[in-house]
């Protein structure tokens, strides 16, 4: 075979090869991306994974809480709504004070007059369901598209209002229960209890007591009041047009009733204040027909009405019972003004009395504490709680009191007048000061037996008016001025041993301070008031501390601050004795002339004092003697403490002290006589240096009581010069005191000296201890604690002898 026709080997083969086609490498980038996708898939899918497997865990552990959680949910029942929970208030016969008598039965705060479901229209019910839950009649008590949607927005907060995913029954639940806390497990709580309900009772009952619980604005609950309260008619009379309307209402009840609005307000120049007007701007009506016209438009659309009953009612003219129209067209509901003005009749509320105010108010307070709730929470709580409130309160005494203050002029016998004390205004800016502008005095009283329980208590001067308003005796603070002293200072230095009766002490001021009307010096602080021009004194002599006390010198209680402490007399003060002081009286003003940055109550302020009276125990002042709830168990309140705070010996000094304060010193108008003997009274009287309020406290063997004066603003009070306050106090109290005060009181010591710890004796002039033999001694009788009792070394004068030396000592 010729060389030519020899076969060639293909060009890509190469002598000694493997005879297979050679691969070309990928470029770096391809294969560096190739490998880190890779990297990143696998990742990808084991986090996938991991979170898919953790997930289930987590779903599993979820189910089971939730399962668990609902197993645990209290049942609700229907029934709660018919069962009456009305709270009673019960006080001794003062006949028998054995027996109790029910004096009020709490008012339900919210409103209504229960139907049965057969006198509802069909196209009213209809109304509500397609406002509040169109597939009511198709859930088993829970829409959980809806659910889904509110749950999310709990969570994530998508939307910024709450989303409504409440069915029909889960909102009766709700009301049911009064659990409105904003949380999955309530949630969690809702769904279970509206599957149970739903399972109990039909879709009719549900809807039943849907229509009679539900809301309607104010204090009109249930579909028949809140008919009668906006059209002025049965809800069997209701129009579609009305129906819709009041369907509108739940969603948002006081912003989407017709009657919603505010008051407008105006400057007044004059007083430098704003103030609510008569002028009402209703905002309810625009609110309420927007909602109105989209549940006209459900109804159509879910063929609850036609579409000519959804034109007639777009179209339909609504009269309200708080239109001139209604009005007009009802002339047996007007009521017509001497001026002519025509107005609708309205039904008088029933106003409380200051004991009722006083019971609520002190029961809410517990409530408050014990639960952690706001004061409104508390007021529902006890309106819908049928608890059996009994108090304290002396029904005689109470009664006496109360006609007293039902006329100024009773108060001010035998010193001013009520015209005369008059405050004129020109509120109106007219240059006229009329009566109707005027202020007149206002006042405020409480008596405390040495249990810490009240027996009376009046808030205003004049008929009561309203309920739970302001009472200047138990709830709108005043300054006590001097008042404060035996309660702050003294109280203090005698409890702990560094005063005594008759203790050498300086009257001078010890503080200096800056002078505000004289700025960048200083000027020495306090000083004493004197009743002659105003003016303001000190002696720069040494004084008993009985006397310092007798003529309610300010020096000395500043002196004793500055000395020992204001913490530790604002704690004396405070924790020992309960008065209610703001962290801004830990300071010498307040604890040394009483002048607070809020104020005290009389009632709070009596109650300092009560351990002057009864041996040094107190117990929180109290109108509640115990509160019965409606399993029979007896709650514990603050008022059943009573505890020994300060000494015997302390109690009955300070006694001592406040008796010659109405012996000798400012308060000798409280002195009173029976049979020709005096009743022992001890006392304080307090008076702010600008003349805005006038104090006293007085104590007799069975209780304490104490009286406020001053206008509703802070004015200085005209003819003040006139009035005494221990005489004020003395005309409200004084009368029932002597008539309550026998032959067998006479024969008892009071206070009732404790065994062994006090012993009394004469003063020596010079040396304020308890005098000797050769002492000069002063007029009366002092007392001393057992435990610091000094006596006089009877060293003649003349002899180096100094009385600072004994007040160095003292000191």
């Amino acid at each position: 075979m010729s060389q030519a026709t020899r076969p060639r080997r293909p060009s890509s083969h190469k002598k000694g090869g493997s005879g297979k086609k050679k691969t070309r490498r990928k470029p770096l980038i391809l294969r560096f991306l190739s490998s880190a996708g890779t990297v990143i898939l696998t990742t990808f899918l084991s986090f996938f994974l991991l979170f898919a497997v953790t997930g289930t865990i987590c779903a599993i552990a979820a189910a089971i809480y939730i399962t668990d959680y609902m197993d645990s949910t209290q049942k609700v029942s229907i029934n709660e709504l018919s069962t009456s929970y009305e709270t009673k208030i019960f006080e001794r016969d003062p006949k028998n004070k054995e027996k109790w008598v029910e004096i009020y039965r709490v008012q339900a705060e919210l409103q209504r007059i229960p139907v049965t479901l057969n006198k509802v229209p069909q196209y009213t019910r209809e109304a509500f369901v397609c406002a509040e839950d169109e597939r009511f009649y198709s859930h088993q008590g829970v829409d959980y598209k809806r659910t889904a949607a509110s749950f999310a927005n709990m969570i994530l907060h998508f939307w910024s209002s709450d989303q409504g995913g409440s069915t029909i029954t889960q909102q009766l639940v709700k009301n049911l229960t009064q659990d409105d806390d904003k949380s999955p497990q309530r949630k969690i709580r809702e769904i279970k209890r509206a599957m149970r309900l739903e399972k109990e009772y039909s879709k009719d009952d549900i809807l039943e007591a849907y229509l009679n619980y539900i809301g309607f604005g104010g204090a009109a609950n249930g579909i028949e009041l809140a008919s009668k309260k906006y059209f002025g008619k049965s809800c069997d009379q209701l129009t579609i047009a009305e129906s819709a309307c009041l369907a509108a209402i739940p969603q948002n009840p006081e912003k989407n009733n017709p009657f919603a609005g505010y008051n407008t307000k105006e400057y007044n120049e004059v007083t430098d204040t704003y103030y609510y007007t008569d002028t009402k701007i209703n905002t309810g009506r625009d609110e309420n027909r927007k909602r109105m016209e989209y549940i006209l438009g459900q109804m159509y659309s879910n063929g609850a009405i036609t579409f000519d009953e959804y034109q007639e009612a777009l179209s339909e003219h609504l009269v309200f019972t708080d239109t001139d129209e209604y009005l007009l067209a009802h002339p047996e509901l007007q009521k017509v003004a001497e001026d002519g003005t025509i107005t609708l009749k309205e039904d008088e509320q029933e106003n409380t009395t200051w004991v009722i105010d006083e019971a609520l108010n002190e029961f809410a307070s517990v409530l408050m504490q014990e639960r952690g709730i706001s004061k409104e929470r508390a007021m529902t709580l006890i309106n819908r709680g049928g608890y059996e409130i009994y108090l304290t309160v002396d029904r005689e005494m109470q009664d006496y009191i109360e006609e007293k203050y039902a006329d100024l002029d009773n108060l001010l016998a035998g010193m001013t007048n009520t015209q005369r004390t008059r405050f004129y205004r020109d509120l109106d800016g007219d240059g006229i000061r009329s009566d109707e502008e005027s202020m007149t005095l206002q006042s405020g009283f409480t008596a405390i037996d040495y249990r810490g329980r009240i027996l009376c208590t009046v808030g205003a001067v004049g008929e009561k008016v309203g309920s739970l308003g302001t009472s200047y005796a138990s709830n709108e603070p005043q300054q006590p001025g001097s008042a404060i002293k035996p309660v702050t200072a003294y109280g203090y230095a005698l409890e702990n041993d560094y005063i005594t009766w008759a203790t050498h002490v300086l009257d001078y001021p010890p503080l200096e301070v800056d002078d505000t009307q004289h700025p960048g010096k200083k000027k020495l602080w306090p000083t004493n008031y004197a009743d002659t021009n105003d003016v303001t004194v000190y002696t720069n002599q040494m004084i008993d501390i009985y006397y310092a006390l007798q003529v309610s010198k300010n020096t000395i209680p500043a002196l004793l601050c500055k000395t020992y402490g204001v913490d530790k007399v604002y704690e004396f003060a405070t924790k020992t004795l309960g008065l209610k002081l703001t962290l801004r009286d830990q300071d010498y003003a307040p604890l040394s002339v009483g002048a607070l940055d809020r104020g005290v109550t009389v009632t709070n302020l009596a109650n300092a004092y009560m351990v002057y009276g009864s041996g040094g125990k107190y117990s929180p002042a109290h109108i509640i003697e115990k509160v019965v709830t409606t399993e029979g168990e007896t709650k514990t309140l603050p008022g059943d403490a009573y505890n020994q705070v300060i000494g015997e010996d302390t109690a009955y000094i300070m006694n001592q002290l406040l008796q010659n304060v109405v012996k000798n010193g400012t308060g000798t108008s409280a002195q009173m006589m029976k049979n020709g003997r005096y009743i022992p009274i001890a006392g304080k009287t307090g008076t702010t240096s600008d003349w805005f309020d006038l104090t006293f406290v007085g104590l007799n063997p069975q209780f304490v009581s104490a009286v406020w004066l001053g206008y509703p603003q802070n004015k200085k009070i005209n003819d003040h010069f006139s009035i005494k306050s221990p005489l004020l106090w003395k005309n409200i109290i004084g009368e029932w005191i002597q008539q309550h005060y026998d032959d067998e009181d006479f024969n008892r010591e009071y206070p009732e000296p404790p065994e062994g710890s006090v012993v009394s004796g004469s003063v020596c002039a010079f040396t304020g201890k308890i005098a000797g033999a050769a002492c000069p001694k002063e007029t009366g009788v002092g007392y001393w604690k057992a435990s610091n009792a000094p006596a006089c070394d009877n060293r003649p004068l003349g002899l180096g002898y100094n009385v600072y030396d004994d007040y160095a000592e003292d000191e």
